[in-house]
């Protein structure tokens, strides 16, 4: 990887340079040509020379580079931070300290990208040992994930360790404003053995209530690229035909799962080269931005009032949290969002899984305000992560 080829063949140029004062041209340039690189490979053959330049402008281009990551760009983000690391270690080497105080500027401001405040954090811990005790306890609500999390990992840490009065209550807090799903699985744990109450369903806002239908027919493991009916349906109603001409209508479900997963081969069957949809309406008491996360092991579309927000044709390669992330807004009133998720014709064991989890959510991953679902079974609003005690569903049949 050049990546890697910079990070080792060039870290001893930089290792011998000095700073240059103020952001010049070539640092500008440099900049721009990193923030280019795409997942795709597209732009690395010009990286490495830039990298080179970049770091050979050692300290001054410091907080340039910091304020070139851009949220959602992992790849030049990668090419980003490896030269953050060599400047750093090129003015330590030269005897030189980082500026403590534009670091922790830089750090406070929610303007700039996640991932280079979290580096930002990290380089003013190495000048100024009294940061994390002063700082930490202001990102617990902030919208840099892993800031967040350090901050309430060390909330957590203080707790256990002094065991105050309001122990309950202070676990509560914690519990609201974690988003990562180990943290949160933790915490709930923590908040029930303190006599306090926590949801993970809830808290995630999973829906749990949803009309399915399905399978549809998909020749060679390419449903993905057809358009069926279902892609685009604006309620539940209508039949459809199927996999071997069978006469398809969508049917109310629930999920009891604490994490909202929907099985689909036990809801609709267990079935290969096949489509399945799941409809679900969001009533929003308000126009706002939202995320739709799924997390799916096979190929799936998500669907926004008609609109596509989101596509991967992948199948069986693992099914990260939240790996998949629709962007969209809700309108004002109701809203369906329709999940396709396809199946392929692989015969491993591992190969096997059919089903979805979704939630929606802000872009912290958190919960959105003035938002309910439709139940599917009644056609009541109820709260997102509702769950029912005993699923109404085709499960309860099989």
């Amino acid at each position: 990887m050049q990546i890697r080829f910079c990070v080792a063949a060039l870290l001893a140029v930089a290792l011998v340079t000095t700073p240059t004062p103020g952001v010049d041209d070539e640092t500008t340039r440099a900049l721009a040509t990193l923030k280019r690189v795409t997942r795709e490979g597209k732009g690395n053959e010009d990286a490495g020379p830039a990298w080179k330049t970049l770091v050979s402008k050692g300290g001054g281009a410091l907080l340039p580079t910091l304020e070139a990551f851009e949220d959602g760009n992992h790849t030049a983000a990668n090419w980003l931070r490896t030269a953050v690391d060599a400047i750093a270690e090129a003015e330590k080497a030269a005897g030189r300290k980082l500026p403590a105080d534009k670091l922790e500027a830089f750090t406070l401001n929610p303007k700039f990208a996640a991932d280079a405040r979290r580096k930002a954090y990290e380089l003013l811990l190495t000048q100024d040992s009294t940061a994390k005790a002063r700082l930490l306890p202001g990102f617990i609500n902030d919208k840099s994930a892993d800031l967040r999390r350090d901050a309430i990992s060390n909330e957590l840490e203080i707790l256990e360790r002094t065991a105050p009065p309001t122990l309950k209550a202070d676990l509560e807090k914690l519990f609201a404003a974690t988003r990562d799903k180990d943290q949160v699985e933790l915490l709930a744990k923590k908040v029930i053995a303190a006599g306090g109450k926590a949801s993970i369903s809830e808290h995630f806002g999973f829906v749990t209530f949803a009309s399915l239908i399905g399978p549809f027919d998909a020749p060679e493991s390419k449903g993905f690229a057809i358009a069926y009916a279902p892609d685009t349906a604006k309620d539940s109603s209508g039949k459809f035909t199927g996999k071997e001409a069978a006469e398809l209508k969508w049917i109310p479900a629930s999920t009891s799962d604490p994490l909202g997963k929907f099985d689909l081969n036990k809801l609709l069957g267990k079935h290969k080269n096949s489509v399945a949809f799941a409809l679900t309406t969001i009533v929003s008491q308000q126009e706002q931005p939202c995320e739709i996360r799924v997390t799916s092991p096979t190929s799936l579309k998500i669907f926004l009032n008609q609109k596509e927000l989101f596509g991967r044709d992948e199948y069986h390669h693992g099914s990260p949290f939240d790996g998949n992330v629709g962007r969209g807004t809700l309108r004002k009133g109701e809203n369906v969002i329709v999940v396709k998720v396809c199946q392929n014709n692989q015969t491993e064991n591992w190969a096997q899984d059919w089903r979805f989890q979704m939630r929606v959510c802000d872009d912290t991953g958190g919960p959105l305000a003035g938002i309910t679902q439709v139940s599917a079974i009644d056609g009541k609003a109820v709260p997102l992560g509702l769950i029912s005690e005993k699923p109404t569903n085709t499960e309860d049949k099989k």
